[in-house]
């Protein structure tokens, strides 16, 4: 490290500016003060920040065929550039990893390509029981690269895999704060594992990447690695661990790759035909019908960084069925969006407020996917639909535009509340975003939802503004639009958060008014206006088998339009992250609910008008996952309204190889009020085999003893080439409310995709 300085001028002894200058010579006094503020300050001229590293990588052109083998034996993969810099951003922040890492970078003129070599010094403590794809890889050994092929800092493409060879793919926006982890690219990757390393061979179209056309481009680059019997975690680009779990993510911190030359792809086109037949039965009516299916996905390369997707005829039927919830309150509950159609480029259409946690819904979402095509859980037929996402300079762009045909609940329906009538609707989505400075965004969003006779549309504006790396500040507002409506439609929020090493602070303001009704959204309480805070200390602490602690108090007021207080919410959280991997923690919670009306809260049980003041804790344990044998514990008790609630969740993991895996879950509460009680359970488990990365089994069944219904999902799936897909899907739904369970649907289907890129 070398520093330099210079000195062009000497100053007078006794001033400055002294001849003629802005101030008069000065006494002895004066100099010794001189003196000693240049003594203070010297040390800190001499330990002044560097310059930063430049973390660039070069990619290296090649003209032979490379094989996806994981063997790495080609000849330019020896003469590519290696990177082996890695250093920890867990457990020792900053230091070098403890094994080491070496990365060589390929590309031709259809694909990127990335070799990792990773050496250890005992190969048999790898920890790699996954190969299903997009499964938990944060639980194993691996590697990732995220490419920000745009180059600014906002989004980008995360790849992960593991030395078994399991892949998953993440399109990411926002910084990392927007993930979307259902994306799915075509792309290959292979591992094998030697007596002193593992190796991972990566392939990546230029086709399944957007970025701006030009002859030499730079990307942004970062490159990671997991070591899980260490809890260790390194990248090539140094991320501060302030950022937790989400540092591998993050744009803001990235290196450059260089070296990409004359790269011109054609617009390209993706086809994806499909083939369905299949048979289903209703045994309420004792009928039998057989269907055939032809439909047609279509992606097409407007430019290299847009892409148009059109979609004919679209069926889900390889789509995993929603996880049972239990509702103990009086809103809406949320399910995530897992339809491929809608995922792509899902994350250019957020526009809302964030949830403060993954057990929590968010407050608003003014575009919701599951809106369309979706009611009451029945899939409503989509015709045909439409969208364009990509990026032109600074601005991204998102189009959507789709029909749904009409539809209605056949006879044996007979429960009011699961009656669907739905007329052929059209939905679209124009959406925008700008980008500023480093980070920053704003844009707008405008969404209508028409059918012959009505409409129903909402618009808004947004800001994301980070002015530096730990702090991040959002704003929005937006309007619904329906005939008769013209008060009390609005809806706005400001909220921020601030984060270093040991300290995170967050605060927001939301307020949404009485008749705020997107219906193509999801707003989770209206006719409120909300002031929610958090604190969380976050100290390493490294001693008694404790990593890190995370404790600190949230405070949560909703009030009413009115003004009146209608819940408030007071929480201390306090958890442990532990040296061998796990975790356990416990949260107390004061809770104030004003109830304006009676709450229903199951059948013949209501809640009558008035205010409640109660306490209630939760205690949770969560073991290394990494092991054979982990399991997830937890249980809540306290006061619940003016009566009590106890309820417990275990959730065993057992997965003695990469080829099977046995996941069960079960919640478990008892409510007792004075107007009576209930119980309320679930009961889930998943259980798969894979025979390779290419070709797995699933069986997902599900217990809902609030409504009695029991369901079953079996799922084969064959990954024949890449890109296309073989499934077979066997579905059934059972009664169990009766003293035996019944049969009441079944299904059988197979489909098969074909991708083409001609």
């Amino acid at each position: 490290m070398t520093y330099h300085f210079s000195f062009r001028h000497q100053l007078p002894p006794c001033g400055i500016l002294q001849n003629g200058g802005l101030f008069p010579p000065m006494g002895p006094g004066f100099k010794a003060i001189c003196l000693t503020i240049c003594c203070l300050l010297f040390p800190l001229i001499v330990n002044a920040e560097p310059d930063p590293i430049e973390y660039k990588a070069e990619a290296y052109r090649t003209f032979q065929a490379i094989e996806i083998d994981g063997d790495l034996t080609e000849p330019d993969w020896q003469n590519a550039k290696r990177l082996r810099q890695f250093v920890q951003m867990e457990p020792d922040e900053g230091q070098p990893m403890t094994e080491t890492t070496d990365v060589r970078i390929l590309y031709d003129e259809k694909n990127i390509y990335f070799g990792f070599t990773c050496f250890d010094s005992d190969i048999s403590k790898i920890a790699a029981n996954e190969m299903r794809r997009d499964g938990n890889l944060w639980d194993n050994d691996s590697v990732f690269v995220l490419l920000d092929t745009y180059d600014d800092r906002r989004s980008g493409f995360f790849f992960r895999v593991n030395p078994l060879g399991a892949m998953e793919d993440v399109a990411i926006m926002d910084n990392g704060d927007s993930r979307n982890e259902n994306w799915d690219a075509v792309w290959a990757c292979r591992a094998k594992t030697n007596e002193k390393y593992w190796t991972a061979e990566i392939g990546i179209p230029f086709s399944q990447l957007r970025f701006n056309r030009s002859n030499a481009m730079t990307w942004g680059l970062n490159l990671g690695r997991s070591l899980m019997r260490n809890q260790e975690e390194g990248m090539w680009t140094p991320v501060s661990r302030a950022h937790g779990w989400r540092a591998r993510y993050r744009t803001a911190n990235l290196g450059r790759l260089v070296g990409l030359e004359g790269i011109a792809p054609s617009r390209n086109l993706e086809l994806l035909p499909y083939v369905l037949p299949g048979v289903s039965r209703t045994e309420a009516d004792d009928d039998t019908d057989g269907e055939f299916e032809l439909g047609l996905d279509v992606k097409y390369g407007l430019t290299s960084n847009l892409t148009a997707d059109l979609t004919f005829n679209t069926d889900f039927a390889q789509v995993e069925a929603d996880e049972e919830q239990v509702n103990l309150t009086r809103f809406s509950l949320f399910f995530p969006e897992k339809r491929p159609f809608f995922l792509e480029g899902a994350g250019l259409f957020d526009f809302g407020i964030p949830r403060t946690s993954f057990r929590r819904p968010p407050p608003l979402l003014l575009f919701y996917s599951r809106r369309i095509g979706l009611a009451e859980g029945h899939a409503i037929p989509i015709i045909t639909g439409g969208k364009i996402t990509g990026k032109v300079g600074p601005y991204g762009i998102g189009l959507l535009n789709v029909f749904t045909d009409k539809f209605h609940t056949d006879t044996s329906v007979t429960d009011p509340d699961d009656i669907v009538d739905e007329p052929r609707t059209n939905y679209s989505v124009l959406r925008m975003r700008r980008d500023f400075f480093s980070g920053s965004s704003v844009g707008l969003i405008a969404i209508n939802k028409q059918n012959a006779d009505t409409y129903n549309r909402a618009g808004g504006f947004d800001i994301a503004y980070r002015p530096s790396d730990n702090i991040n500040l959002r704003g929005l507002w937006a309007r619904t639009f329906e005939d008769g409506v013209s008060e009390q439609r609005d809806a706005w929020y400001l909220g921020g958060n601030w984060r270093n090493e040991n300290l995170r602070l967050a605060g927001s303001y939301i307020d949404i008014g009485e008749n705020f009704h997107p219906e193509v959204g999801f707003v989770r309480r209206q006719d409120v206006r909300r002031l929610r805070g958090e604190v969380r200390f976050t100290p390493v602490l490294g001693k008694f088998g404790i990593r890190q602690i995370w404790a600190g108090p949230e405070f949560d007021f909703i009030l009413n339009r009115d003004n009146e207080l209608a819940t408030r919410e007071f929480t201390y959280v306090n958890w442990f992250e532990l040296e061998g991997g796990g975790w356990f923690g416990f949260q107390a919670q004061r809770t104030f609910e004003h109830l304006s009306e009676d709450f229903e809260i199951r059948d013949d049980i209501t809640i009558p008008v008035g205010e409640y003041h109660f306490n209630s804790f939760r205690a949770s344990i969560n073991t290394d996952d990494t092991k054979t044998v982990s399991i997830q514990l937890g249980t809540n008790f306290g006061d619940f309204f003016d009566g009590e609630r106890f309820s417990f969740d275990v959730g065993p993991d057992f997965k003695p190889n990469g080829h099977f895996s046995l996941e069960p879950r079960y919640q478990f509460n008892r409510v007792t009020l004075p107007a009576g009680s209930f119980n309320a359970s679930i009961f889930g488990a998943r259980m798969s085999y894979s025979f390779s990365t290419r070709f797995f089994t699933k069986l997902f069944a599900q217990w809902n003893g609030d409504s009695g219904v029991i369901s079953t999902n079996f799922l084969l799936n064959y990954i024949y080439r890449p890109g296309s897909d073989f499934f077979l899907v066997f579905n059934q739904i059972y009664d169990s409310s009766g003293s035996r369970a019944k049969l009441e649907e079944s299904t059988f289907v197979g489909k098969m995709t074909y991708w083409w890129n001609p």
